[in-house]
């Protein structure tokens, strides 16, 4: 992967490039960043360039026989350690999966971790670095390079260097001469302090809207209303920017709208009751990705709702606002947090595989006893 296809990011590109050519190489690098910022494909480009034989002024050639191998996640010097799942007696590593990562990457490197491993298990399992991938990374480094200048280790997710980890400190504290380490994550708490201290972290901010609105306009010809309308929403996401810019328009909205016109009915017949019943079976089955979009739009909403109650300018439309405006009449601005609370809530366990239904149809109940509580 080359620096120009990865989304922004300009100051941290420059910042790697200038330590290539200075020789400056860091040999443990954490590349800390919120999903959909760019962290795994700008290690795919710091590798590619890292060993391109024809390094250009801001990127790698791209036509050499290296990058040519880095583009196809093919080359001898450059390996990858990624979440498995066991699926037998034997012990997985990450090569057992390589056919399927390379796919993966092909079609999306900006996924996270749950598309990655709806893709290698049948069922929700959790991901995992296990002892015999570390054993396998320190195995592979103790070998001569093969072609290329460095060889580079790069570690998807080192979260899940749980206990197992403690082995890699030997090479990552001094690692075999022209090796490199990049580690990406997405939450400093959860890697081992052992492991923290002995990498260098490199901080990725979130992408700005604008980056985003540019991003889709120009990759998949979206106009420049809905661009802008979609990046305010998704917090700096590229990935799930990618997956709701092929939405329809309004499908968000109207999900949205539907399910608060069902929660702010104050009579609970039965046909409300099969209508809220009817709409958690309907969101159950949309798919875990949708589901988690859907959230996100919901957060926007709600708080859009509290700038929108202050007479400040508002990034709702006019449909919204009407929706908007009838939430804050029947609730105060701080129910209208806690309602936003419990959405944050739901987002990160359907993120961690929850089931979606009974967390809808919690969050549902809550949110209709705070609209009529009056």
């Amino acid at each position: 992967m080359q620096f120009k296809n990865v989304i922004a990011q300009d100051s941290l590109k420059k910042q790697l490039i200038n330590s290539a050519q200075s020789g400056k190489v860091s040999q443990a690098m954490l590349f800390l960043g919120t999903e959909g910022c760019g962290t795994l494909p700008i290690a795919f480009a710091y590798a590619q360039y890292l060993n391109c034989e024809n390094r250009q002024e801001d990127d790698s050639c791209g036509v050499c026989n290296a990058c040519k191998k880095s583009e196809k996640l093919m080359h001898p010097d450059i390996f990858y350690t990624y979440p498995t799942v066991s699926g037998g007696s034997k012990t997985p590593i990450s090569r057992d999966f390589i056919e399927d990562w390379r796919k993966a990457i092909a079609e999306n490197p900006y996924m996270n971790v749950v598309e990655w491993l709806s893709k290698i298990a049948q069922e929700n399992k959790p991901g995992n670095i296990t002892a015999e991938e570390c054993n396998q990374i320190i195995r592979q480094h103790s070998l001569k390079h093969f072609e290329g200048k460095f060889k580079i280790q790069i570690i998807w997710n080192a979260e899940l260097l749980k206990a197992e980890g403690n082995k890699l400190l030997k090479i990552l504290e001094e690692p075999p001469e022209n090796t490199v380490f990049l580690l990406v994550a997405e939450n400093i708490e959860e890697i081992l302090p052992t492991i923290l201290s002995r990498t260098q972290v490199v901080k990725f901010p979130r992408l700005k809207d604008e980056e985003i609105s540019q991003a889709l306009q120009i990759h998949y010809e979206i106009n420049a209303e809905k661009a802008r309308n979609l990046a305010q929403i998704l917090e700096g996401n590229w990935n799930a920017a990618k997956q709701l810019s092929q939405a329809p328009d309004e499908q968000n909205f109207n999900e949205l709208y539907e399910w608060f016109g069902i929660l702010l009915q104050r009579n609970k017949s039965l046909d409300t009751i099969q209508s809220l019943l009817n709409w958690v079976e309907k969101m159950g089955g949309i798919g875990r990705e949708s589901q988690k979009l859907f959230m996100k739009h919901t957060l926007f909403f709600l708080r859009e709702c509290l700038i929108f109650n202050t007479g400040l300018p508002s990034k709702l439309n006019e449909d919204e606002k009407i929706l908007a405006q009838e939430v804050i009449n029947r609730v105060s601005l701080d129910e209208i947090a806690k309602m936003s609370s419990l959405i944050n809530n739901l987002h990160y366990e359907i993120l961690r595989n929850a089931n979606a239904k009974i967390g809808l149809m919690s969050a549902s109940l809550e949110i209709s006893g705070y609209f009529n509580s009056k």
